[in-house]
């Protein structure tokens, strides 16, 4: 080979191999700058990540908050392509230029599974003629099943009075694992006191991360002390109550579920409150309510039905202001409820049905330490359901069927 063309062949294979280097390399070079910019923006404008709640009536609830304001959507389909976009409008507006967001999917089918994710499109200019927007934030591709109506098995795992110590919460997961639960319940006094927005919700950030609530869906129960705090009134606005009110009735799979607001553990007029309390009022509203739904279709269909609310009804000493006991207890112990779940104590507790004048067992959880602090595990499988209180070490406390 002449030295020519030796030299024309060098050049060329060097050009060649920068050809790969900026081509092939650097493909990938970019690929990662553009993953790693798409997180900043994410980061830059997520203020959470989206949590689940309300799964009823074919249909789900997905919230989310963000830094800024943003326009916020869904998309979500049955496979990872996603495909379908959902977004909130009120009286012909679309909700934009906000920071909090809730977007109701309906027409779900039951028992089907569901890919999606949440996006928000930055807002800078929000004028009467003239809106200006920043990036686009997209939320990690998660995935949701709603609950299947031809299947009676579920698996439900239940806090109660954490009030707001994580390190709590930690250690009562790591009792939780292997355990495969379809949804969450915190059943009151999680988030305690709520002074603030930022208070309130950088504890349900973290107590939703910790159950995965952005794939599992999670129920809250108002307990007494989420009524109190500067921020108490405003802590509701967090929520998608089942029903749009604090209390409310619903199925999973042929079990029905009922939950009550017991509101505060004092009268109202009790110079604490300052006259601006009307549980009263609250807890009349519900005796109507369950003199309703005692008599539902879907009650008296139910294989099952589980009662859920903060504080008990029974086990607690007379000298406690019980009114919800002498208003609802009657209509109550007709209902052939298979158990009450309760809270508030702070004191692990199981009551046999008749032992207390209550037609049904009771079990109430424990409080935030570590020497009493539960986590409750509720399982149906075909017609049996299982009820386990498990400790902060790890201990079995109650294991019971109905």
């Amino acid at each position: 080979m002449n030295i020519k063309l030796k030299h024309y062949l060098l050049s060329f294979l060097l050009l060649l191999f920068v050809a790969q280097v900026s081509f092939g390399f650097g493909r990938s070079t970019n690929t990662e700058q553009a993953n790693s910019t798409a997180q900043l923006e994410a980061e830059s404008i997520f203020r959470t990540k989206p949590f689940l709640q309300n799964p009823i009536g074919g249909g789900i609830t997905i919230s989310w908050f963000t830094k800024v304001p943003t326009h916020g959507w869904v998309e979500f389909g049955t496979d990872k392509d996603l495909g379908t976009k959902a977004e909130t409008r009120i009286a012909g507006q679309v909700v934009a230029n906000v920071k909090q967001h809730q977007v109701r999917i309906e027409g779900l089918l039951p028992g089907q599974s569901y890919y999606y994710r949440v996006c928000s499109r930055e807002v800078l200019v929000y004028g009467a003629y003239k809106k200006e927007f920043g990036e686009v934030a997209y939320s990690e591709v998660y995935e949701f099943t709603l609950p299947d109506t031809k299947s009676a098995d579920f698996t439900a795992i239940i806090f109660n009075d954490l009030h707001q110590k994580r390190e709590t919460l930690q250690q009562l997961m790591t009792q939780l694992e292997g355990v495969n639960y379809d949804f969450v319940i915190y059943n009151g006094d999680c988030i305690d006191d709520p002074s603030s927005e930022d208070q309130a919700l950088s504890f349900l950030s973290y107590s939703n991360e910790q159950v995965k609530a952005e794939e599992k869906p999670v129920f809250y129960i108002r307990g007494n002390h989420e009524i109190r705090g500067a921020y108490s009134v405003e802590l509701n606005q967090l929520f998608d109550y089942v029903g749009g009110k604090t209390y409310g009735a619903f199925n999973w799979g042929d079990t029905r579920f009922v939950l009550l607001d017991c509101g505060e553990d004092k009268p109202d007029s009790h110079p604490v409150y300052y006259g601006l309390n009307s549980f009263e009022q609250l807890r009349n509203d519900q005796l109507d309510f369950l003199r309703d739904e005692t008599k539902s279709k879907a009650f008296k269909k139910a294989a099952k039905r589980v009662l859920i609310h903060h504080i008990p009804l029974y086990g607690m000493d007379e000298k406690y202001y019980l009114p919800c006991a002498e208003l609802w207890g009657e209509t109550l112990n007709k209902g052939r409820f298979a158990v009450a779940i309760n809270g508030h104590t702070h004191s692990y507790a199981y009551h046999e049905a008749g032992s207390l004048g209550n037609n049904y067992p009771v079990m109430i959880g424990g409080g935030y330490s570590a020497n009493n602090a539960t986590v409750m595990i509720l399982e149906k499988v075909d017609q049996s359901l299982h009820l386990k209180t498990i400790g902060y070490d790890g201990t079995v406390l109650g294991d019971y069927h109905f």
